[in-house]
């Protein structure tokens, strides 16, 4: 179904379009966008002129089995989680290399932005599974995520 821009130059009174709408009543001056059968039948009376000369294309619906068959959006299954694990993996990596880093056979432990401090016995060993502890949990945790979703 074409559709054109008239202006009305007399009044008319409301009508049924030929695509079945209603349309109208309009006075003289009004402006619509009416189907082309309508505005050549009423142009012949003299009650409307065609405004710009274009038309308008109406557009058919897609069947909702067509819309259904078309992909909504790209999916990758394994994308997410694969980068997911390797930047875990890095994270975890750099937090081990750093725990260990940190500790000296002297007992000296330096941490970058702190000074270096002499720790022997029980702290020693607690400074030093403290941090593998943490990484284990993480580990746990993620692969916890990781099936979950």
């Amino acid at each position: 179904m074409s559709y054109v821009k008239v202006v009305f130059l007399k009044d008319v009174g409301a009508f049924v379009g030929s695509d079945g709408k209603i349309y109208g009543p309009y006075k003289s001056g009004d402006e619509a966008v009416i189907p082309e059968d309508d505005a050549k039948a009423l142009a012949l009376r003299g009650a409307v002129a065609r405004i710009g000369g274009y038309v308008i294309e109406e557009g058919t619906k897609p069947s909702p089995a067509a819309l259904k068959s078309l992909p909504s959006k790209m999916e990758f299954p394994l994308l997410f989680p694969i980068l997911m694990s390797i930047g875990f993996i890095l994270i975890i990596v750099g937090l081990m290399l750093m725990s260990l880093s940190a500790m000296k056979v002297s007992g000296i432990i330096a941490i970058f932005p702190f000074p270096p401090i002499v720790i022997s016995g029980p702290e020693a060993i607690l400074i030093a599974i403290l941090p593998m502890a943490i990484i284990l949990t993480l580990i746990i945790l993620f692969l916890y995520l990781i099936t979950r979703f």
